[in-house]
């Protein structure tokens, strides 16, 4: 029999996050079976539920608990089991201890600290140690995985602090979740953007503190779920940044009469590197039927500059980085990787290094490497842009229009803006994987910083965000004016893109404001929703409220 958990997908095309229309129907992730980048975005923001063959993990995890407790009756030393942990490896753990053991080894790595990461996170993460859990290569109980389980589809979840991880298990991190699990720590209410205490949290969702078994408190924290789900989290938001890189290149084009043939298909496929024809394919799609993609507008020069001309092959690189590691999470996703595995066909527990995700971490290097690269091309472009957008009016007549228009002026100094940008995006390509130090009483003498190599991508998106935004302002502005000069035919996303943000500089006149807003457009063509349901983007306020101003001084103070 094959049980639901949490209800089936919902035929309603509500987003269950935000209230806004979902383009498709909620999708349905199973648990215990392959997951991709994806399936965890879609779990994490409501847009898909889970399900799981309860029965056919239950069998499979009960099988693997037999060994644990064979192990257990022997006294055959195992690590995590009946002796200690990281330096205390060699230390027994008495048989009437065994319970308090667990509580132990759940408070003594609740060391995260920091900024709550957002409750997408803490699902993600609880669908990730499910699915591994699932493998049946921890000698976790069936309590501890229906645990999890419940957390996740109750939506009580947990509070994770955002630092902690050096890419060696998530010890501190999921200590968060186990802190939650015992009715101790911190989560958030269901339904409710409120934190509580995880007993009231617990209850609240009609639910018990749960009792853990032996191997359980291991089978916990000593995995990096965290790591994994973030990574699936930033990969999705990358590969979806990398898809509105190109959109924002055509823009580009459009507004500076580009030649298109470094685009040409044939030419692409003479070096058919997979995102490299890719990228051109999305560039073309994005002029297609416009003037100077039908040669009814001619080209500006007969070559232009290599931050246009290269588009493809250095987009593409982003997109082949980004290939490489889609399939390494999905292996991470999917697979049994405790210490020690739990071999239950042998009946014995192996010593084992698969703790260390530096293939991660080295892949998340290697993406932000390849993002400061198509940055960079970014930058260059602006400063094309801002310098038609000075060449092609008079000083007098940029005077004057700032003297008459009432509304927006786009700034012709957003190349300086640009520019700061690209210098943070270029910053953070340093080598994250290389940083780690020795922890653990020197047993833990490398570690492969693939939590934090993860956390510096995801936040440096925020910044090329911004810089696609200037790029796109630029190039909107230019075109907005020579289409009130001589109106032509643009591709289509070009021409929706073009008029939105050109509507957004009519409500808007503050810079900042206005590139929060063109990020949401761009976030909203890539993805083909209605432009009219534009949320106001998160956007500080001008001011320092008392909280911050009272943080600011103890700061200063």
């Amino acid at each position: 029999m094959t049980v639901a958990a949490g209800p089936r997908p919902s035929i309603t095309r509500v987003c269950p996050t935000t209230g806004g229309t979902l383009n498709d129907a909620r999708r349905m992730v199973t648990i215990g079976e392959q997951l991709s980048a994806k399936d965890v975005a879609d779990l994490a923001i409501g847009h898909a539920v889970v399900h799981v063959d309860l029965p056919r993990v239950h069998e499979r995890l009960g099988r693997a608990r037999a060994v644990v407790e064979t192990a257990l009756a022997s006294g055959m030393p195992t690590y995590g089991l009946n002796r200690g942990l990281g330096p205390l490896r060699n230390s027994e753990v008495p048989l009437d201890l065994m319970g308090d053991f667990q509580r132990f080894v759940i408070v003594s790595h609740a060391a995260a600290i920091g900024t709550p990461l957002t409750r997408a996170e803490g699902r993600a993460t609880l669908l990730a140690r499910l699915n591994t859990l699932a493998a049946g290569g921890s000698g976790a109980s069936v309590a501890l995985f229906d645990g999890l389980l419940d957390l996740l589809t109750h939506d009580v979840i947990p509070v994770i602090p955002a630092q902690g991880s050096v890419g060696a298990a998530d010890l501190s991190q999921m200590a968060a979740i186990g802190l939650v699990l015992l009715g101790e720590g911190r989560a958030w209410l269901p339904g409710e953007d409120r934190v509580v205490p995880g007993a009231e949290a617990l209850a609240a969702a009609g639910l018990r503190p749960l009792v853990l078994g032996a191997k359980d408190g291991l089978a916990l924290v000593g995995s990096n779920a965290l790591s994994v789900a973030s990574a699936a989290l930033t990969h999705r938001r990358t590969e979806l940044i990398a898809q509105r890189a190109d959109l924002v290149a055509a823009l580009t084009i459009e507004a500076l009469d580009a030649n298109l043939s470094p685009f040409d298909e044939v030419a692409l496929a003479a070096r058919p590197h997979p995102g490299q024809l890719e990228s051109g394919a999305r560039v073309r799609a994005a002029l297609a039927g416009g003037d100077l993609a039908e040669g009814r507008v001619y080209p500006g020069s007969v070559q232009d500059p290599i931050s246009i001309r290269t588009v493809p092959q250095v987009h593409g690189a982003l997109v082949d980085e980004l290939r490489v590691l889609d399939e390494m999470i999905r292996i991470e996703l999917s697979c049994a990787p405790d210490n020690p595995y739990l071999d239950v066909d042998r009946g014995v527990f192996i010593s084992n290094g698969n703790f260390s995700i530096t293939g991660l971490a080295v892949g998340f290097d290697s993406v932000r490497v390849a993002l400061a690269h198509v940055a960079m091309l970014s930058e260059r472009r602006v400063a094309q842009l801002v310098r038609e957008l000075r060449h092609s009016v008079t000083l007098a007549e940029q005077i004057q229009s700032t003297i008459s228009t009432t509304g927006y002026v786009t700034p012709v100094i957003l190349a300086q803006t640009a520019s700061a940008l690209v210098a943070q995006v270029k910053h953070a390509a340093t080598p994250v994987s290389l940083t780690g130090t020795t922890v653990g009483d020197g047993v833990e003498d490398h570690a492969s910083m693939a939590y934090p190599a993860v956390r510096v991508t995801d936040d440096i998106l925020d910044v090329v965000e911004r810089l696609f935004a200037v790029e796109a302002l630029l190039a909107a502005t230019i075109i907005d004016a020579g289409q009130r000069r001589a109106p032509r035919a643009l591709g289509a996303p070009v021409a929706r893109l073009a008029a939105t943000i050109t509507e957004i500089t009519k409500h808007n006149d503050v810079t900042s404001d206005v590139v929060s807003w063109v990020t949401e457009a761009l976030r909203r063509e890539r993805r083909g929703d209605d432009h009219s349901e534009m949320r106001a983007p998160a956007v500080p306020e001008p001011h320092a409220i008392h909280d911050q101003e009272v943080a600011r001084h103890d700061q200063l103070h």
